[in-house]
């Protein structure tokens, strides 16, 4: 996580005081970017769109249904 947010930091840093036009120009493209994917996670994947995950849908999922069967019958 360190080093996540060791990154972040060194991201913004950048970002506040680029030193030729270069740097300004891809910052800028970065942080339109970074507006896209969020507004896109908010909009295409809201909260209605997850799949619930109960223990029940766990279980139908990683134990094959031959294998429940023959537990619950012993």
């Amino acid at each position: 996580m360190h080093a996540v947010l060791t990154s972040l930091h060194a991201f913004l840093s950048a970002a506040i005081r680029p030193r030729t036009p270069l740097a300004r120009g891809i910052t800028a493209a970065l942080c339109i970017k970074l507006m896209v994917v969020v507004a896109m996670r908010f909009f295409l994947f809201g909260a209605e769109s997850r799949a619930p995950v109960t223990e029940s849908i766990m279980t139908d999922h990683l134990i094959p249904a031959s294998t429940r069967a023959a537990t619950k019958g012993n």
